[in-house]
């Protein structure tokens, strides 16, 4: 009886024990609890890549698989909206504020069918510059040739052929066709995708020492108030630096990866420039040598990996300079990209994306760009393409309607581009006209790009002025303060002027000033060795009447020379 009493309790015990196990390896590798802030941020930063919870989950990669082996029709709008945040009343500022809504209020729509599988697009696009004034126009792909037309120009559509680029380039007038490619090429660079081999071997060599490199102390956790979890990784910009000079070294002697990035090399340089070229361990080491000649002061930067419900959802890159997130939301239909950058003080950029729908036969795709910069502009470019599947798509050649200009001598091709870009021109000015924007500021989508750019030189130019005008105005206070002792004066108001030359020498405000007495200033710029002002001094005698003359540097208009002559 006791053996047996014995035996239930051993396998108890057992049981106990086995379960014990199993609950101990589900928290560990399916949980945090038992993990340090270093090996949870290991973890949630190697799913970055994970087809499932990553990044670029694996609905996404499905979604774009579909459109290469899958017509489908689409339709869709770009905008750009700009905001001028400056309340300046100059007048150039306020006109510009009233060009900037002839560009807000244009837009590009377009619709039309995509078969990438047989290489056919066939788009109506339309310049949108008011609701009763736009530029409609198509664009036409068959095959390697691409194409466009317009009432406005040409029945036909106008074509090149994507072959013979160089020669083509030739005819149009460009002299050195070297760095042009002969045909431009779309496919995917199979050269990227890595094998199992090749990841291990990255995990090993790269992903393993790196993460090592960073003692225990350097990771911290933060619960956020939306139930996810950060971790934290606590470094400076100099760490970082030797630890990719660390990397680089490892990678300099690494003949896998080095023949792995000469792969792609040659597959990208090949396929678009037919030239060859290798990165060598020379090269590596020059690298290793300019990071080396780095001179920086030291800052913190932090490193955040966040996670949710086990997904990673954002990383962030934050130092006093630049604060960089990039963040993914997903459902079992929506993808949501946020990627942000903000330099304070200077610029703040954003760009979201989005796809709805991605699992059904009706996705729709939106992209935000802005940027703003404080206390100048806002702007936001907007870009929405509805996808629809499964309809009947048939796009048709482009057969005879196509001049195709590969196919026509430069003595031909260049005159007959003269003579579209005058038509093109021709009818922009009459749009203008009829949506009262000035025919010199060319069209409203200038602004789209220039307003941005012509604000934030117009204010530096303006600042500049400013900056211009403060020089000159610390000139004239400066010349000032010996202007007032100019001409007869008394001994002693001599002396104070004395004094005044001793001090701006002193602290530095201005360059030395050269006194002389007995002959009338006349040098025309600042000289190295001026005379002892305390002697100068010294010989003045209070009651006798001086005559003061100044020269001024003909560099900067400063005061650079004082004369003190006695009155008899």
């Amino acid at each position: 009886m006791k053996k047996k009493s014995l035996l239930i309790t051993i396998i108890v015990l057992l049981v106990i024990l086995i379960l014990a196990g199993g609950i101990f390896a589900y928290i560990y590798l399916a949980t945090d609890i038992l993990k340090t802030d270093k090996e949870a941020f290991a973890k949630y930063a190697l799913k970055l890549g994970d087809q499932e919870k990553g990044f670029v989950p694996n609905i996404l990669e499905q979604y774009e698989s579909k459109k290469m082996t899958n017509a489908y029709e689409n339709s869709g709008e770009i905008t750009a909206t700009t905001e001028v945040l400056s309340d300046s009343i100059d007048s150039n500022i306020q006109v510009m504020k009233n060009y900037v809504e002839f560009g807000n209020n244009t837009n590009i729509s377009f619709d039309g069918k995509v078969d990438t599988t047989n290489k056919k697009v066939e788009q109506n696009i339309s310049i949108n510059y008011s609701d009763n004034v736009s530029f409609p126009f198509k664009y036409k792909q068959d095959g390697d040739v691409y194409g466009i037309q317009s009432d406005y120009f040409s029945p036909n559509y106008i074509a090149i052929e994507n072959n013979n680029l160089q020669e083509l380039f030739q005819k149009f007038g460009v002299l050195d066709t070297t760095n042009i490619p002969n045909k431009i090429e779309y496919s995917k660079i199979q050269s990227l995708k890595l094998t199992d081999e090749e990841k291990t071997h990255l995990q090993q060599n790269y992903l393993v020492p790196i993460l090592n490199s960073f003692s225990d102390d350097k990771f911290s956790k933060i619960e956020n108030a939306d139930d996810s979890v950060s971790y934290v990784l606590s470094t400076t910009n100099i760490e970082l630096k030797d630890l990719l000079v660390q990397t680089l070294e490892t990678f300099k002697n690494d003949t896998i990866m080095l023949n792995k990035v000469n792969s792609i090399i040659e597959e990208v340089m090949q396929e678009n420039y037919n030239e060859e070229m290798q990165l060598t361990s020379q090269d590596i080491e020059e690298m290793i040598e300019d990071l080396n000649d780095m001179d920086s002061e030291q800052k913190d930067i932090k490193i955040s990996i966040t996670q949710k419900d086990g997904v990673t959802n954002k990383v962030s890159i934050i130092s006093d300079e630049v604060t960089l997130e990039i963040s993914i939301t997903q459902t079992d239909s929506n993808v949501i990209y946020n990627i942000s950058l903000n330099v304070p003080d200077s610029i703040t950029i954003s760009m979201d994306m989005s796809y709805s729908g991605v699992d059904t036969n009706t996705v729709v795709e939106n992209i935000s760009f802005s940027y703003e910069v404080p206390e100048q502009l806002s702007t936001i470019y907007s870009y929405n393409n509805t996808i629809t599947f499964g309809n009947e798509i048939n796009i048709e050649d482009l057969g005879t309607n196509a001049t195709v200009l590969n196919n026509y001598p430069a003595e031909q091709v260049q005159p007959f581009i003269v003579q579209i870009t005058n038509r093109l021109v021709e009818v922009n000015n009459e749009h203008m006209s009829q949506i009262g924007f000035p025919t010199d500021m060319v069209n409203p989508m200038v602004m789209w790009f220039t307003m941005p750019t012509y604000l934030q030189i117009y204010n530096s130019a303006s600042e500049s002025i400013q900056n211009s005008n403060l020089s000159e105005q610390e000139k004239d206070a400066n010349n000032m303060e010996f202007e007032s002792y100019k001409g007869q004066i008394k001994g002693s108001q001599v002396k104070n002027l004395c004094d005044k030359v001793r001090i701006k020498g002193l602290d530095g405000t201005s360059d030395k000033i050269n006194v002389k007495l007995g002959q009338p200033a006349s040098s025309t710029s600042f000289v190295e060795n001026v005379n002892d002002i305390n002697t100068i001094k010294s010989s003045i005698l209070s009651g006798k009447t001086y005559n003061v003359t100044l020269s001024y540097d003909t560099a900067t208009g400063y005061v650079c020379e004082i004369g003190i002559e006695e009155i008899n």
